[in-house]
């Protein structure tokens, strides 16, 4: 079924109903068949049912939003995990409108800052966020602002023809319109928007023109099998899985259950276990979950492939996969989109290898370091595969705060260990980073969540630890206790400036636990904001002392 590239591109917009016409009964998704009872099974939405419902939004968008006075005006959605994300994405481009995609779980704040700097005046939402989504409208301070409730799923599939909804312009004449907004997590400050053009939705399209395309890449594992990612389609790796890989890699997206918030490993394995799942796409926290259950474990060790995301994979967790399933990373950015990375074996599964035509640099963060810094360097017989130019034309090179070390025997191969906004600089000068810190802090203990470490321009760092809602029989004594065999290992790497002390250790309250961000790790800024007061305290007792 699934069209043979033309030379001039393709465009997502007109694929699904390309498709839909060309041979309806395919299954672009699976669904659960009950919310609240995965054991019932997932069904299928064919091509035929996404056409219909796209079209279906569409006249509705049509019929309620005011006259163009301007070419793609923005408008706003946000809502539950379910698929009104790429119904609502496609049917936005058909009636002319950029569609911004606020993520839920930033701050009321955060989400007014996007609205204001998109332009936005319409904020359409799903489920029961009417009330959130009118305090963003009225942080914002748009008088024109207002709030739309779309409809809900039964209305967009409760027919499985309708008047297709056209669209008429051809790639040359859409490609450079701008089409989606997504936004980065906010984890040094406030969200930045970053707006995908519709040739920049369909970069796995140009990938397979790359040199070396014809050798064993990650599209070649979506091809025809069935992926399931937490991962929302507000977020540009949930909206890829969910568009990209199934119109051109054939793939089926499996979408879970519609949780307000991050997926849990219970949930997870509910969703593996019930909807046939090949292959996933998880952040290396839900797949330790995963793992510390034989059930999860289980449903993990079934699969072909698992891809993790956004973060190092423990090693202890990996060796309990590699010999069942082919483990691989995955990697991208909000404004870089998704890295295109060579294939490697077992022995090397945690490393790294950038395909030549992503044009990307590792360049040392100072002399003497074994840190390098991945860097996109502009080449214009690149152009099309490196997008991050396209989000920041102005730029020759982007530096993408990702830090690598290099694989002991191979000079192409590099391992993941942290970014840039994970190294503290302190007032005497002296730097410590702490993405090991704090990781090797978390996983030390089933009763610690989180871990940050902070303090820059101080003298010293501060601690702040989340504990479980499990530990709540734990006294402050005890947890001391717990942290101290791993505070001892922490400080055995660092010098005496930057050792981590009794004294300026914090634990948060329940009531306030710290901020994460969409991919679930926590948001540094916006943690340290939300305990200012006692960090002060802290240094203030800690001085005194």
């Amino acid at each position: 079924m699934f069209l043979k590239p033309e030379s001039t591109g393709q465009l997502l917009v007109t694929l699904i109903d390309q498709y839909a016409a060309l041979d309806p009964s395919p299954t672009w998704a699976v669904v659960p068949i009950d919310q609240e009872n995965l054991s019932l099974g997932f069904k299928d939405v064919s091509y035929r049912e996404l056409s219909a419902a796209v079209s279906i939004a569409a006249f509705w968008l049509q019929s309620k939003l005011p006259l163009l006075t301007e070419a793609l005006e923005t408008i706003a959605y946000t809502g539950p995990k379910d698929v009104r994300y790429p119904i609502f994405a496609i049917a936005a481009a058909k009636v002319g409108r950029k569609l911004l995609l606020p993520s839920p779980f930033a701050s009321t704040g955060a989400q007014a800052h996007l609205v204001k700097a998109s332009e936005c005046r319409t904020f359409l939402y799903g489920g029961e966020l009417g009330e959130t989504v009118q305090r963003v409208l009225d942080l914002a301070g748009d008088e024109r602002g207002r709030s739309l409730q779309v409809p809900e799923l039964e209305q967009l599939f409760g027919e499985h023809t309708s008047p297709l909804f056209p669209y008429e312009k051809s790639w040359n004449q859409a490609k450079d319109d701008p089409w989606l907004i997504f936004h980065t997590s906010g984890t040094t400050g406030m969200p930045k928007l970053v707006t995908y053009s519709q040739k920049m939705m369909a970069s796995l399209d140009a990938a397979k023109s790359m040199p070396d395309a014809h050798e064993e890449t990650m599209s070649d594992h979506f091809s025809r099998r069935r992926w399931y990612t937490p991962l929302p389609s507000l977020h540009f790796v949930g909206m890829t899985v969910s568009l990209q890989f199934p119109l051109f890699c054939g793939s089926v997206v499996i979408i879970g259950p519609a949780t307000s918030g991050p997926t849990t490993p219970s949930v997870a394995a509910e969703v593996l276990r019930h909807s046939k799942a090949e292959g996933v796409v998880l952040p290396p926290a839900l797949i330790d979950g995963l793992c510390n259950n034989p059930d999860g474990l289980e449903c993990l060790r079934n699969l072909k492939y698992i891809y993790f995301a956004g973060a190092p994979l423990m090693s202890l967790t990996a060796a309990k996969l590699i010999d069942y399933v082919s483990v691989h990373p995955a990697m991208g950015s909000t404004e870089a989109g998704a890295y295109f990375i060579r294939i490697t074996g077992t022995e090397d599964w945690e490393y790294y290898s950038f395909r030549p035509g992503m044009g990307m640099e590792l360049q040392h963060v100072a002399p003497g370091s074994e840190l390098h810094e991945a860097v996109f360097v502009r080449k214009s017989e690149l152009e099309q595969w490196q997008q991050v130019f396209h989000v920041y034309p102005q730029l020759q090179e982007f530096r993408t705060g990702d830090l690598f070390t290099r694989h002991p025997t191979r000079p192409d191969a590099w391992k993941y260990v942290g970014r840039t906004d994970d190294m503290i600089p302190f007032s005497h000068g002296e730097n410590l980073y702490v993405a090991d810190i704090e990781t090797e802090i978390t996983t030390s203990h089933p009763a610690i969540s989180a871990a940050q470490v902070g303090g820059q321009g101080r003298s010293k760092p501060y601690l702040l630890v989340e504990w479980s809602t499990d530990s709540g029989s734990l006294s402050d004594a005890q947890k001391l206790h717990i942290l101290q065999p791993v505070l001892a290992r922490a400080n055995e790497r660092c010098s005496d400036l930057v050792k981590l002390s009794r004294d300026l250790i914090l634990f948060t309250h329940a009531e306030k636990p710290l901020m994460r961000t969409l991919k679930g790790s926590v948001s540094r800024l916006q943690s340290e904001e939300l305990y200012r007061m006692e960090i002060e305290q802290l240094y203030r007792c800690s001085k005194a002392n």
